[in-house]
């Protein structure tokens, strides 16, 4: 991989994955369609990150930082999509 915004934006899409994916509930209550949600996020975000893996594409730099203020998001509210979700 030669381009250096594709490289940022894999590991972007991997750790934002891999901390949904590490998830604890801890007692919170479960909710079908958040739990659908954050599936669906994973596989998103996953096969974001496979396809930057694979097809080294050139990617700009509005994609590369959307994909580190995705993962800020997500890390700022330790992986649960549920807080993502709600509307204060």
């Amino acid at each position: 991989m030669h381009n250096p915004l594709a490289l940022i934006a894999l590991i972007a899409y991997t750790f934002a994955a891999f901390r949904i994916l590490t998830y604890r509930r801890d007692g919170a209550r479960y909710r079908h369609h958040v739990a659908w949600f954050a599936w669906l996020l994973l596989v998103v975000l996953g096969g974001s990150a496979i396809e930057l893996a694979i097809h080294a594409k050139a990617i700009g730099v509005f994609e590369a930082v959307r994909a580190i203020l995705f993962t800020i998001l997500v890390f700022g509210v330790r992986g649960n999509v549920a807080r993502l979700l709600r509307s204060e």
